[in-house]
C-alpha cells in the first residue's frame, strides 16, 4: 500500500514538478535516514529479523524509510545543484519498487506459515538422507515439515529400523540431529521394525 501510495504522489509531479526547498529537504532526510540505521541496527542486535516475520516485517519497514531517505537526498542534490526538480518524482518512483520487491518476500513467507508449508530454510531430502545415514535406520517415510507460527517448525515421520538396533537409541540419535542440523525442535519420530510398518499414508 506504501509503495502504490509513494508511485501515485509521484505520478502527478512528473507533469508539475513542484519547487522544493531542496537545502531543507536534505537535512531532514539525513536526520531521518540516521534515526532509521539506528533502528535497524537495534533491530539485527537484539532480535531475529531472518527467521521472525513480524520482527523481519518491522525491520523491512525502517530499511523502507531508510530508502526513502536517501531517495529524497539525491533527488534534493540534483535539485539543489541543477534545478532539475523532476528528480523527486523519478527517486519516488525507484523507492517505491524497491519498498514492493522486499515487501513481496515476507508476503511469501507470511503465506507459507499460514499454509502450514515447507520451511523455506529447510530441504526435506537432505533431512530424509540426514536420517536414513543413522545407524539401523533402512527407511524414513511420510516425512512431513511444516511451520506451525514463525520461528518454529514441527517435523513428524516413521522410521524402519533394523529390529536388532536398539530403537530408543535410533530415536534419541534422530532427535538429536533434527535438531542440532535443522534446527527443529519440535519433532515427532514413530520407529518401524521390519516385521511392522505402516504402509504410505496418503497425506
Amino acid at each position: 500500500m506504501k509503495s502504490g501510495f509513494i508511485t501515485f504522489e509521484a505520478y502527478g509531479r512528473f507533469f508539475e514538478p513542484p519547487t522544493v526547498a531542496s537545502g531543507m529537504m536534505m537535512i531532514i532526510a539525513t536526520v531521518g535516514l540516521l534515526a532509521n540505521l539506528i533502528s535497524a541496527f537495534v533491530l539485527t542486535k537484539k532480535s531475529d529479523t531472518k527467521e521472525n516475520v513480524n520482527v523481519r516485517s518491522a525491520y523491512l519497514h525502517v530499511m523502507a524509510d531508510a530508502l526513502g531517505s536517501v531517495g529524497a537526498i539525491i533527488a534534493g542534490g540534483f535539485m539543489l545543484l541543477f534545478g532539475w526538480y523532476v528528480a523527486d518524482p523519478i527517486i519516488s518512483v525507484v523507492v517505491s519498487l524497491l519498498i514492493l520487491k522486499s515487501a513481496w518476500s515476507v508476503v511469501k513467507n507470511a503465506v507459507n506459515i499460514l499454509m502450514e508449508g515447507t520451511p523455506i530454510t529447510v530441504d526435506a531430502d537432505k533431512v530424509k538422507q540426514t536420517l536414513k545415514e543413522i545407524k539401523g535406520v533402512k527407511d524414513v517415510h511420510d516425512l512431513h515439515i511444516w511451520t506451525i507460527t514463525s520461528g518454529l517448525d514441527s517435523l513428524t515421520c516413521h522410521l524402519l529400523v533394523d529390529k536388532s538396533i536398539d530403537h530408543q537409541e535410533v530415536l534419541k540419535k534422530s532427535i538429536e540431529k533434527i535438531e542440532e542440523e535443522f534446527k527443529i525442535e519440535h519433532t515427532a519420530i514413530q520407529i518401524e521394525s521390519m516385521d511392522f510398518q505402516h504402509s504410505e499414508q496418503r497425506i
